[in-house]
């Protein structure tokens, strides 16, 4: 009986020992399991605060990175009074893929060309997340009427319509995922030979309600305003729908360009100007716009208003978006009409829109700038990058598509938003921030930051800055 006793408690002491490790291990399980699931919800809430459905907390370890430049980018907090804060943050660009060279080997394919008249260059490439792949979605410019006319070279055997909307998609690494097209825009042939151009130019991409649209700017004769003139326009990617833009009761420019899309809550609105920031709304199905806020009678003007459309703008967090423009100065001396290209980063506010943040010119590698020329070295006389298209990888990287000297397109890469980002809106919403600033007072940031890069040349609009701060 004493054995039996005995051997009892060993057995409850070893169960109860055998207890005590499958608690310790059961516990670290559960801890396990709710760290997890707090990283999982902090990632879907991030997602969901930013309107991403799709992965879009990507990895970027498997591209390469090449002409990596680091700068310290200074940029400036605007508000009610005008610039309220400046501070630098450190970023790095890089170059990760280019997509001509290979755009342009398949397209010259697509070309009967017998007499080689073509000359080809593929330009502003419109990048966006689609279906949990990147769409590429590309301008092809037939450049060779603008090398006859300004080079005088020779007389043309054919007439091509000029530009052309090239389609492809990719992978995360931006792999090609089968091959390219030739989106079947029908477009206009102009044949006034004062200025040549025709065919969909410059797109950019945005989904609304998960409908995919691309917006372009084309020539053609315009019925209300009469004339031949440039026109925006929205492609229906899904019902292969076209529908030129218009405004009601707005005088429009001569050439409408380079509006930057944006969807907010299902809406679609288009960027038209960024100082002032006037914003339109704008009907799918039909193509009318309204101008949701901003001035009514606003003109244009070449020399005074540099900072223009890029990039689509994406939602970073709610209320803050985000694109990279770009602006250009006019040179006055010593050489004159040349314009000078920069490219910053912006950030808005809606519900109410308002100009939040503007930066200083993002740089690149001076080699990536100089491995392709100037393709107009008659109206452009420094090396410059273009952006149209916009992928946020992370809350730290994008991805900017754009071209390099009207020639050929890549995928630029920006690390370092996040603490950029992240300071503009603490400071915006710590200044309780609602009003966004007087005219002019973000042209003219741009304005000062440029000249101070550029100091060997002199710029026109000066008399104009010089009486709007008497």
């Amino acid at each position: 009986m004493t054995r039996i006793k005995s051997m009892l408690r060993l057995c409850d002491w070893r169960t109860k020992r055998l207890y005590r490790r499958f608690s310790v291990v059961y516990g670290v399980f559960v801890l396990l399991l709710f760290c997890s699931s707090v990283v999982l919800y902090r990632t879907l809430l991030w997602s969901n605060r930013n309107g991403i459905y799709h992965r879009r907390m990507r990895k970027t370890e498997n591209t390469k990175e090449h002409y990596n430049f680091e700068q310290d980018l200074s940029g400036a907090l605007f508000g009610a009074k005008g610039v309220l804060e400046r501070f630098t943050s450190p970023v790095t660009t890089s170059v990760i893929h280019e997509f001509s060279r290979d755009v342009l080997t398949s397209v010259r394919k697509m070309f009967p060309d017998d007499y080689k008249d073509n000359v080809y260059r593929a330009t502003a490439p419109a990048i966006t997340w689609y279906n949990n792949e990147i769409l590429l979605v590309q301008r092809i410019w037939l450049s060779q009427f603008e090398y006859a006319q300004f080079y005088k070279t020779k007389k043309l055997t054919n007439t091509w319509q000029e530009n052309y909307l090239y389609t492809q998609f990719f992978d995360e690494d931006y792999k090609p995922l089968g091959r390219g097209s030739i989106l079947g825009i029908p477009s206009t042939i102009n044949l006034d030979f004062s200025y040549r151009s025709d065919g969909p130019m410059d797109p950019r991409l945005v989904l609304v309600n998960k409908t995919l649209y691309i917006s372009f700017h084309m020539w053609a004769y315009d019925k209300v305003d009469g004339g031949h003139h440039g026109r925006m326009h929205i492609w229906n990617w899904e019902d292969s729908v076209v529908k030129k833009l218009r405004v009601p009761g707005m005088s429009m420019a001569h050439v409408e360009i380079n509006w930057s899309p944006l969807d907010v809550n299902g809406t679609l609105y288009f960027i038209y100007t960024l100082d002032p920031l006037i914003i339109l709304q704008c009907a799918t199905l039909t193509g009318f716009c309204k101008i949701e806020s901003g001035p009514t009678d606003y003109k244009f003007q070449y020399a005074r208003d540099h900072l223009r459309g890029g990039t689509s703008f994406i939602q970073y967090q709610w209320p803050y978006y985000i694109s990279v423009a770009h602006s250009v100065l006019v040179t006055e001396a010593p050489q004159n009409n040349y314009g000078i290209y920069t490219s910053h980063l912006v950030m808005i506010a809606v519900n109410p829109f308002r100009i939040v943040y503007v930066s200083s010119s993002l740089k690149f590698h001076p080699d990536f700038l100089a491995s392709y020329p100037v393709a107009r070295p008659y109206s452009q006389i420094k090396p410059f990058v273009f952006p149209v298209g916009l992928v946020l990888r992370n809350p730290d990287v994008i991805d900017i598509g754009a071209h390099l000297n009207d020639n050929s397109g890549f995928v630029l890469r920006m690390r370092g938003l996040k603490q950029v980002a992240s300071k503009v809106m603490a400071l915006d919403k710590h200044l309780k921030t609602t009003t966004g600033p007087p005219h002019l007072a973000v042209n003219r940031y741009i304005r000062q930051h440029v000249m101070k890069s550029f100091r060997e040349f002199t710029f026109q609009g000066e008399n104009i800055y010089r009486k709007s701060s008497q």
